[in-house]
């Protein structure tokens, strides 16, 4: 009997490769299908993640085929588009992309691709029907066609970079602290003596893409960065560095010293830069100690999000703050070589005590474990917020999708991203507190 997913949150293929697309300065997306495709995007990931879109919303330049391109193919179609584009928006780079209805009827893209190169227009393809996955799929096919096509249009590349790293894994607006997370990354990074290629965000364009092959090191922060990193591997022979979720706090420290011995940088830099962030941390923690004990900070959690977001952020909870994990959702459906060891970690993250974990994004199943989990305080996404009410507990809303709030620079990554994450706890249990 086939089950439908109540409240999916994972979107398609199509949707993550255009959010990896408007995440990089100067690249243009092209999309090749249908206009309910653009519009869906815009409706279910962009107005979703509170961040608002760099065009001003919704401008998406889409070959919009009907039922007749359907029946005699939209190639012609295409190329029309990709000419007025050109033509419109200036870009660095034109990102074709495809939806179901142009793959199942076999439009030949990368045909138009080559006929756009002959006439001098800097574009790449990739395929990303709804029907090759999710949006993490999807941020995985965008950069596979970035690696492998970018280096053929022959344009001179940047000037290498001492010390350059490349950061994967973090999927821009699937995870709503996309931006900050990774300029956070970027500072910690810089802080020992490396220069960070975030690849995404503001100042990040195509010159970052085509220094790819110059890092010595690629960081990968969830498993949705292990094929690219792989890719990177196999086609220019660098090393990567897998993390055990995001870094935050602590954990932060940890992945500097290891990078740190891993590329045989100064010790002597990192330990005073990891040292000064730990005691400026320790302070932030020492002056909320008093309202920590007064306001029964001391919480047993529910937490729901992607896998590295949890990972990471369950585990600050518990070492720093001393918090009890109860219920743990893992909403992105990490491959199955990835599942046997997030379970193993966070079944182990407090001694005695083994939390409920969960693989799925549905939220009538999410709902019901985190209702019988006993959790007093809950972290999640917007859809959490009503079953957090019922059980009359703090709510934080952390996760896609985001609704009634902002979010444009925040992190929750490092040193600084764990006093945002503390802020944000503490007011949600002082709300909660003075209403009792």
């Amino acid at each position: 009997m086939a089950h439908h997913i109540d409240g999916s949150r994972n979107s398609c293929a199509l949707h993550g490769a255009l959010q990896v697309i408007e995440a990089i300065e100067g690249v243009v997306p092209v999309l090749h299908s249908t206009a309910g495709c653009g519009a869906q995007h815009y409706l279910g990931v962009n107005r979703l993640t509170a961040g608002g879109d760099r065009f001003g919303a919704p401008a998406l330049s889409s070959s919009n085929i009907s039922e007749k391109h359907v029946v005699f193919g939209g190639s012609s179609r295409l190329r029309e588009q990709l000419k007025n584009t050109v033509k419109i928006v200036e870009g660095d780079l034109y990102l074709i992309v495809t939806g179901c209805s142009t793959e199942m009827v076999g439009d030949d893209v990368p045909a138009m691709n080559k006929e756009g190169r002959e006439q001098g227009f800097p574009v790449i393809y990739a395929n990303t029907p709804g029907f090759r996955g999710d949006v993490h799929q999807g941020y995985q096919l965008a950069l596979k066609a970035l690696i492998e096509q970018l280096p053929d249009l022959g344009k001179s590349e940047p000037l290498p970079l001492k010390g350059l790293v490349n950061i994967l894994g973090i999927v821009p607006r699937q995870d709503p602290f996309w931006a900050g997370n990774l300029e956070e990354i970027g500072r910690l990074l810089e802080g020992i003596g490396l220069t960070p290629n975030l690849l995404f965000g503001y100042g990040q364009g195509v010159a970052g893409w085509q220094r790819l092959p110059d890092a010595l090191l690629n960081i990968v922060v969830s498993v949705w960065g292990d094929a690219p990193a792989l890719l990177l591997e196999e086609r220019y022979g660098t090393p990567l560095l897998a993390l055990e979720g995001l870094p935050v706090g602590a954990a932060a420290g940890r992945f500097l010293y290891n990078i740190s011995k891993r590329l045989q940088l100064d010790p002597n830099q990192t330990e005073h830069f990891v040292e000064d962030e730990e005691k400026r941390f320790d302070a932030h923690l020492a002056a909320l100690a008093d309202t920590w004990y007064l306001a029964g900070f001391q919480r047993e959690f529910a937490l729901v999000g992607e896998s590295a977001q949890v990972e990471g952020i369950s585990e600050f909870l518990s070492a720093t703050l001393g918090l009890v994990p109860r219920t743990l959702v893992i909403t992105d459906n990490p491959p199955e070589y990835a599942r046997e060891a997030l379970l193993s970690r966070l079944t182990s993250l407090v001694d005695g005590i083994c939390p409920e974990v969960l693989f799925s994004e549905d939220l009538a199943k999410i709902s019901e474990l985190v209702r019988s989990g006993g959790a007093t305080i809950v972290l999640g996404s917007a859809l959490e917020k009503e079953v957090a009410a019922e059980l009359e507990v703090p709510f934080v809303q952390l996760s896609f999708p985001v609704a009634g709030r902002v979010v444009l620079n925040r992190s929750y990554a490092g040193y600084r991203g764990a006093v945002t994450l503390l802020e944000d706890i503490g007011s949600a249990i002082l709300a909660q507190y003075s209403r009792l």
